[in-house]
C-alpha cells in the first residue's frame, strides 16, 4: 500500500509538470505567431529553441536554424545582441550534434560581442557552454578553467542557478576523473541551490549524475530507483536528452549486474532515440557499451561490429583533427582579442597625446594673451601714471611758482613793514620835537595835515601786510594739517613758524612778521628741530620744504 502511494504521488507529480510543459509551449508558440517585426521573431524563436533544446532536438534546430537565417538576413532590424544570442543557440546545437569546431566558432562569436558590451551574465554563460564543450572533448583542464570562470562570474552576479549549473559540471568532470567524493559533494551543493531557486526540473538532472555516481559507487539499488524515476518523466515531458542519458546510465548499473541482456535493451533504446536526434557523441558512447555487452555474452562478431561502430562515431568526435581545430579556433580568438586590446590602447594613446598637444597649445595661446594683457595693462598703467606723475609735476612747478611769487612779494612787504616801523619811530620822535616847537595855530595845523598824509601812507602799508597773511594761508593750504598728523606735538606758534620757514624766509624776516625778536625765532626753531626729531646734520628747511 505504501509504494502503491508513492507511485500514485509519482504519477500525479509527473502528469502535472506534463501538463504545465504542454501550456508553456502553447505560450511561447503563441509569441512567436504573434510577432510582427524581425526582431520579435527572432526573440521568440530563441525561447523556443531554448525550451525544445531539452524536448525535441529535431525541431529546435530547425527553429534556431530559421533564428539563424533571420539574424543574418536583416542584421539592422535585428540588433547585434539578439545576432550574439543566436550564436550561443547555435553553439549549444552544433555541441548536441558533436561539431564542436562550429560550436566553438560560434561561441567565440558571442563573447567577442558580448566582452564588448561587457555583458557579464551571458559572458558566463558563454564560459559555461565553451567548459561544457570541453568536457565533451575530454579536455578537462580546459573545461576546469572556463566553468570555474563562469562559476565565479554568476556568484559575483548572485545569480544561485548560474552557480548550480556550473558546479553541475565540474562535478560531472570529477566523476569521469573517477573522483567520486568531490563530485557527490558538488552534485550535492547544486542541488541544494536548484531547491532555494524552485528549479525542480534541474534537481531532476542532478538525480541523472547522482544515479551514475551511484552506479559506479556500487550503490546499484539507490541507482536504479533514480533512473527509473527519471525515465518516466524524461518519457512524459519529451526531454529526450535526457531520456538518453538515463537509459544509457540505467543500463550501466544492470552491466554491473551481470543483467547484459537488461542493460542491452537499454542500450538500444537509447542508440534508436540518439540516431533519430542525431547525436553522436551518445552514438558512440551507447556502441561501445553494445560492444561490451555482446563480448559478455560471447557474440564476439556482434561485439567487433559494434565496437567498429563505436570506432567510427569516436574517431569523428574525438580524432586530434578535431582538437587541433579547436585550439586553432581558441588561439585565434585569443590572438584577435589580444590585437584588438593593443589597438585600442594604441588609439588611446594616440588619443591622449593629441589631447596633451592640444591643451599644451591652449596653454600657449592663454600664456600669450595673458602676456599681452599683461603687456597692455602695464602700458595702460605706465601711461596713466606717468600722466599723474606729469600732472603733479605741473601743479607742483605751478605751486613753486606761486611760492616764488609770494616769497618776492613777502619779502617785498616785509621791507615795506620795516619802513613802517622805522616810519612810526621818526614819527614819534617827530612829534615830540615839534610839539615843543609849535608857535602858531596855523602851524600846527599845518604840521598836523602833514602827519595825516604820513598816517595815511601807514594805512596802506598795514593793508599790504594783512594781504601777507592771506597770501601766507593761500601757500600753506593743506600743509598746516599734515604737520599735525605727522608731528602732534607741534604747537600752533610751531606751525606758523614753519609756514614762513617753507616760503624760504630768514629769521631776520620770520622776526619781523612775527613782531619779536630774532632771538625768540631761533629758540623755537631749535624746539622745532627736537619735536621733528631731525637730525643734526639735516637741515631743518630742506625737511619743512620736502613736506
Amino acid at each position: 500500500m505504501k509504494y502503491y502511494l508513492i507511485l500514485v504521488l509519482f504519477l500525479s507529480i509527473t502528469i502535472a509538470r506534463a501538463q504545465e510543459i504542454d501550456t508553456t509551449l502553447i505560450k511561447l508558440e503563441t509569441v512567436l505567431k504573434n510577432a510582427v517585426t524581425n526582431s520579435e521573431k527572432v526573440d521568440a524563436l530563441l525561447a523556443l529553441g531554448e525550451y525544445e533544446l531539452d524536448h525535441n532536438f529535431s525541431k529546435a534546430e530547425s527553429i534556431i536554424t530559421e533564428a539563424y537565417t533571420i539574424s543574418k538576413s536583416h542584421q539592422e532590424q535585428v540588433g547585434k545582441k539578439l545576432q550574439a544570442l543566436v550564436e550561443v543557440q547555435l553553439g549549444v546545437l552544433k555541441r548536441r550534434k558533436s561539431k564542436y569546431t562550429e560550436a566553438i566558432s560560434h561561441y567565440l562569436n558571442a563573447l567577442s560581442f558580448f566582452e564588448t558590451q561587457k555583458d557579464t551574465a551571458n559572458i558566463a554563460d558563454v564560459y559555461h557552454n565553451i567548459g561544457v564543450l570541453y568536457k565533451f572533448q575530454r579536455d578537462y583542464k580546459t573545461s576546469f578553467e572556463y566553468l570555474n570562470k563562469a562559476k565565479d562570474t554568476h556568484k559575483n552576479m548572485a545569480n544561485q542557478q548560474g552557480v548550480a549549473n556550473a558546479l553541475l559540471m565540474i562535478g560531472s568532470n570529477y566523476n569521469m576523473l573517477k573522483k567520486r567524493d568531490s563530485a557527490e559533494l558538488l552534485y550535492s551543493e547544486a542541488k541544494n541551490l536548484y531547491l532555494a531557486v524552485n528549479d525542480y526540473s534541474s534537481v531532476e538532472k542532478v538525480n541523472n549524475y547522482l544515479a551514475s555516481l551511484y552506479a559506479k559507487s556500487g550503490k546499484d539499488s539507490l541507482a536504479l530507483q533514480l533512473n527509473k524515476e527519471n525515465i518516466e518523466r524524461s518519457k512524459n515531458n519529451n526531454e529526450y536528452l535526457n531520456l538518453i542519458n538515463n537509459y544509457l546510465s540505467i543500463s550501466n548499473t544492470y552491466y554491473k549486474q551481470k543483467e547484459y541482456r537488461t542493460a542491452g535493451k537499454y542500450v538500444d533504446s537509447a542508440i534508436k532515440l540518439s540516431k533519430r536526434e542525431g547525436f553522436k557523441q551518445k552514438l558512440a558512447i551507447a556502441y561501445n557499451k553494445k560492444s561490451q555487452l555482446w563480448y559478455k555474452l560471447k557474440n564476439y562478431k556482434s561485439a567487433y561490429l559494434s565496437h567498429r561502430k563505436y570506432k567510427k562515431y569516436a574517431d569523428s568526435l574525438f580524432n586530434v583533427e578535431t582538437t587541433k581545430k579547436l585550439q586553432e579556433l581558441e588561439l585565434q580568438y585569443k590572438f584577435e582579442k589580444e590585437r584588438q586590446r593593443i589597438a585600442q590602447k594604441a588609439q588611446t594613446e594616440a588619443t591622449q597625446k593629441w589631447l596633451y598637444f592640444t591643451l599644451f597649445l591652449l596653454t600657449l595661446a592663454s600664456t600669450v594673451l595673458i602676456i599681452i594683457l599683461l603687456k597692455r595693462n602695464f602700458s595702460n598703467r605706465t601711461k596713466i601714471t606717468n600722466e599723474k606723475l606729469a600732472q603733479e609735476k605741473a601743479q607742483k612747478l605751478a605751486l613753486n611758482k606761486k611760492v616764488k611769487v609770494n616769497e618776492e612779494e613777502t619779502k617785498r612787504l616785509i621791507a615795506d613793514n620795516s619802513m613802517r616801523l622805522e616810519f612810526k619811530q621818526e614819527l614819534l620822535d617827530q612829534l615830540k620835537t615839534e610839539t615843543v616847537n609849535i608857535q602858531s595855530l596855523e602851524e600846527m595845523k599845518k604840521k598836523m595835515n602833514s602827519l595825516i598824509s604820513k598816517l595815511q601812507l601807514q594805512i596802506t602799508t598795514e593793508n599790504k601786510l594783512s594781504a601777507i597773511q592771506d597770501k601766507i594761508q593761500e601757500v600753506n593750504k593743506g600743509f598746516d594739517k599734515k604737520l599735525r598728523e605727522q608731528y602732534p606735538k607741534l604747537t600752533k606758534t610751531d606751525r606758523e613758524i614753519c609756514a614762513l620757514m617753507r616760503l624760504n624766509l630768514s629769521i631776520k624776516e620770520i622776526a619781523t612778521i612775527r613782531n619779536s625778536s630774532v632771538d625768540a625765532v631761533k629758540a623755537a626753531r631749535y624746539r622745532i628741530r627736537k619735536k621733528m626729531n631731525v637730525a643734526a646734520g639735516e637741515e631743518l628747511e630742506y625737511l619743512i620744504q620736502s613736506l
